[in-house]
């Protein structure tokens, strides 16, 4: 299973799988701040958004192959009961994922910007057309915002915001993903929650996604 694959099995949520992760941090006064010092990522995120259980965030995340593996990973929910089963679901108060993975050289060969916004979800028209043409029950697109990023160590990537309809619910998806200079490290963070919950929860989220920051500076 490759990168795609990897990240794709939140595409097959509606089918009933999930993958989830796990968070620590430092507490702050407003926030809690996450580091993954190895890999050079960071993030925060609001005090009330609770840690999801470590060893299920591996078993759900599973084995790595050739294809690539999971340096690190982090998870936060909003729910009181948190939950591995919450992230890329249906879910009414926003979740957070975050990984480090490294990249074997097969994989960062094709790797493009639109590889990475099509990571999770069909979010290009191609990929989209391909869902329809294999019958994956996906409903309710909405392209939000789409934008390249980068930064002054040469890390480049997308942040892409977009809305598609699970379990009857429209359902907000703010994804960044970057690739190192070398394009051997994919750093991802996923916010997501129902859309009424993302517009009621906008300056936290935008908080959380702001402060994402790789390669030890942005």
């Amino acid at each position: 299973m490759g990168l795609r694959q990897m990240y794709r099995v939140a595409a097959l949520i509606i089918l009933g799988l999930v993958v989830g992760l796990s968070a620590v941090g430092c507490a702050g006064p407003s926030y809690n701040y996450v580091a993954d010092y190895s890999d050079n990522a960071y993030f925060k995120v609001p005090p009330n958004w609770h840690q999801v259980n470590e060893s299920t965030l591996e078993s759900a995340e599973g084995s790595s192959n050739s294809d690539g593996t999971f340096l690190w990973s982090r998870a936060f929910d909003a729910s009181s009961q948190p939950s591995v089963q919450h992230i890329f679901a249906p879910t009414a108060v926003p979740v957070a994922y975050a990984s480090v993975m490294s990249m074997s050289s097969s994989e960062s060969a094709g790797f493009s910007y639109n590889s990475m916004r099509d990571l999770i979800l069909p979010v290009t028209s191609a990929a989209r057309q391909a869902a329809a043409q294999e019958n994956e029950p996906l409903t309710g697109f909405q392209s939000i915002s789409d934008q390249v990023i980068s930064n002054s160590n040469g890390y480049r990537g997308i942040r892409e915001i977009f809305d598609y309809t699970l379990g009857g619910v429209p359902e907000t998806f703010d994804l960044s993903v970057m690739t190192n200079s070398a394009t051997t490290k994919l750093y991802f963070l996923l916010v997501q929650c129902t859309a009424s919950c993302f517009v009621n929860n906008f300056n936290q989220i935008s908080a959380v996604v702001g402060s994402f920051t790789v390669g030890g500076g942005s």
